[in-house]
């Protein structure tokens, strides 16, 4: 991908001064922060002495009516306080709905929103590498567990940036298995890994490549233009249990697999004696079902990107990456063609895909939605300064974006105080006949038993 020419503009950014990790350089509340500069351990292989952090920027709840960028800051110029132009790159999350409580007056309430999407630009202490990540969390503590990949992934890949430029699929992958190793066996998020966890799909570009590293269905898109019709072409690929190799290795260590029902509700599960009932069958934590053929395991695909010259022309548009709140009613193609009505902006058009997902989960489910989180970054937008020149201008505005500097490999052990909120009461529609419950929670009574049937056979076969 062809990088564009530097502006020369400071990029400022909003620095997180809650729940940050050991190592990360911040600002004091309401002040400027340092980039927290240090030796490199990687000096000797030819990288600077002093280099700076990399920017994550996590995304930003949508409002109704304000839209995401109500809350940046500056109403006179919003992307101000963004490491990055709004314009190329767009960041956008909405929480979840479920119906409320019988008797309450209300149809639905908001429910915790345990999805997390990350653009971390500039990243490695370059303009020409950008890292882009969605983590879609289930079950009790979810939220806790794709945040705290949010920390992982990007402190990890700090760490191992020689590597990460030499070998990029060994290092993410190794990044991402590690990642769940260390998340089983936390002291805090260990025991309720057990039996929740996060999809990941975490994507490094380098100059004109990506290399995309999905686990469970969190889907990375790429819109190109081919003549005057603008096509989609699937990055990854979702990791349903019933997908014939996955299904395979489940079964072959034990687990069950029911199938998807009409249109893919229910979905198609991952049964542990009778019980779990993942939907994906890669995933980062849910321990229960590690030793049943669920693996962190990232499938990971690279593509060349090639822009059209000068904006005219063939050539690769954007890239979409979305957890399923998008993908679940809108195709890939759909969302391809949503985006590409705002060419010229991609926050805009990110607010245009979540509320089109919205509008279709109104219709097809009513008082239920699922967290829906979407990056849209249009090409190019990598720059061509190799070395990182921030003037530590940095701002704290509303906790959107954390500076990191990653030189210590024990800043990986983050959030040890960590505690589990307790669940808001999102289930309290859940036994009063919805229809959802069935479809999206757990199977009916008829369907366990024969999950639980099918699982008997199979131990009879063995």
């Amino acid at each position: 991908m062809g990088c564009n020419n530097s502006k020369g503009n400071p990029y400022n950014d909003d620095t997180d001064t809650s729940g940050a990790a050991a190592g990360t350089a911040m600002a004091p509340p309401g002040g400027a922060a340092a980039t927290g500069s240090s030796p490199s351990p990687n000096a000797a292989d030819g990288e600077p002495e002093v280099r700076r952090g990399s920017v994550v920027h996590k995304a930003a709840e949508f409002d109704e009516g304000r839209g995401v960028r109500g809350r940046l800051g500056s109403k006179s110029d919003p992307s101000v306080h963004l490491p990055y132009d709004p314009k190329k790159i767009g960041v956008v999350t909405r929480h979840g709905i479920a119906p409320a409580a019988r008797g309450s007056g209300q149809t639905s309430k908001a429910k915790i929103n345990q999805d997390r999407g990350i653009v971390c630009w500039p990243f490695n202490g370059t303009h020409d590498q950008a890292l882009f990540c969605v983590f879609d969390g289930h079950g009790f503590g979810g939220e806790r567990i794709s945040e705290w990949c949010t920390s992982q992934i990007t402190q990890r890949l700090e760490a191992d940036r020689v590597t990460l430029k030499k070998d990029q699929k060994g290092t993410i992958s190794k990044a991402v298995i590690e990642m769940d190793k260390t998340l089983l066996s936390h002291p805090q998020l260990g025991e309720p890994a057990s039996g929740a966890g996060t999809t990941s799909n975490v994507l490094y570009f380098h100059g004109n490549q990506v290399w995309i590293a999905c686990s469970g269905d969190s889907r990375a898109v790429l819109s190109r233009r081919r003549g005057n019709k603008v096509e989609a072409f699937d990055l990854s690929r979702d990791h349903k249990p019933d997908l014939p190799a996955e299904k395979k290795r489940i079964e072959k260590a034990g687990g069950t697999v029911s199938a998807a029902g009409p249109r893919g509700l229910p979905p198609s599960r991952v049964w542990v004696n009778g019980r779990v009932g993942l939907a994906m069958s890669r995933s980062i934590g849910d321990g229960e079902a590690k030793g049943h053929g669920v693996i962190p395991d990232p499938e990971i695909n690279e593509v060349t990107l090639n822009p059209p010259v000068d904006g005219k022309g063939d050539g690769d548009l954007c890239v979409i990456v979305a957890s399923d709140g998008i993908w679940e009613f809108i195709s890939s193609q759909q969302a391809c063609d949503t985006v590409n009505k705002h060419s010229d902006n991609a926050t805009a058009a990110s607010e245009t895909l979540v509320k089109l997902a919205e509008q279709r989960w109104q219709e097809e489910e009513g008082s239920y939605r699922d967290d829906i989180t979407c990056i849209v970054a249009f090409l190019p937008f990598l720059e061509d300064r190799p070395d990182e020149t921030y003037d530590g201008s940095y701002e704290a505005v509303q906790n959107d974006a954390v500076i990191i500097d990653s030189t210590d490999a024990n800043s990986f052990v983050v959030e040890e105080s960590i505690v589990l909120d307790a669940p808001e009461d999102a289930g309290a529609g859940v036994k009063s006949g919805e229809s959802f419950a069935q479809r999206r929670l757990t199977l009916s009574d008829q369907q366990a038993e024969a999950a639980r049937k099918i699982q008997e056979e199979a131990a009879l076969v063995a």
